[in-house]
């Protein structure tokens, strides 16, 4: 399926996503990956959560965060997002249909905040 997202060329920050972040919210890199996992959930999922960290159900959400957490542009972020649709992990009932992960939406939605200022 063709993503709606716009198909323009970003420019390249100096800095990286998580720096971004935290040189706003002054947290540490830990904060960091914590903070943008809560904030890009799907709301479905914000009850689970809770019960499924322990389980390990959302090593590929955390993964999709350490890698755009190293991103400089959106662009890169786009490309991070399109291996994480294609990610094995992603294909089970709990992810694919009950949507119990992070929404890649919601991150690049938050990350164009961030590459804005």
């Amino acid at each position: 399926m063709e993503s709606a997202l716009p198909k323009h060329r970003d420019a390249v920050s100096n800095k990286t996503l998580q720096e971004l972040f935290i040189a706003r919210h002054g947290c540490t890199p830990r904060q960091f990956r914590r903070r943008v996992f809560w904030r890009s959930l799907h709301w479905q999922a914000l009850f689970l959560a809770p019960l499924l960290l322990p389980a390990r159900h959302f090593s590929a959400d955390f993964e999709f965060i350490n890698t755009c957490a190293n991103a400089r542009s959106l662009d890169a972020i786009r490309e991070e997002i399109e291996a994480f649709r294609h990610d094995p992990r992603n294909g089970r009932w709990l992810r694919r249909r009950a949507m119990i992960r992070v929404s890649a939406a919601k991150l690049l939605q938050m990350a164009r905040r961030y590459q804005a200022n």
